[in-house]
């Protein structure tokens, strides 16, 4: 498994409720990062995730939290962390 940096944008809504749209749009695109284990390296979706516990060779099952599944399309960047 590979801890890696994934940059990626995504949509977003900043504002709740109604409200009027003349002057008040911003016409871009969110740029998110996200930090994690490359679980799944998949061509259409990578998985990642931020915190992970277990050991097989102590018996304890191999688990996760907080995974997270980014679309390819999404991705501007992927650097593997050392």
């Amino acid at each position: 498994m590979k801890l890696v940096l994934i940059e990626w944008v995504d949509s977003h809504g900043p504002v709740e409720g109604w409200r009027v749209l003349e002057g008040e749009l911003r016409p871009e695109v969110l740029k998110c990062k996200s930090v994690g284990w490359l679980i799944h390296d998949g061509e259409d979706c990578k998985i990642v995730v931020p915190h992970i516990a277990g050991d097989e060779s102590d018996g304890i099952p191999f688990q996760g939290r907080g995974d997270l599944t980014i679309p390819c399309r999404s991705i501007t960047a992927l650097k593997e962390l050392k």
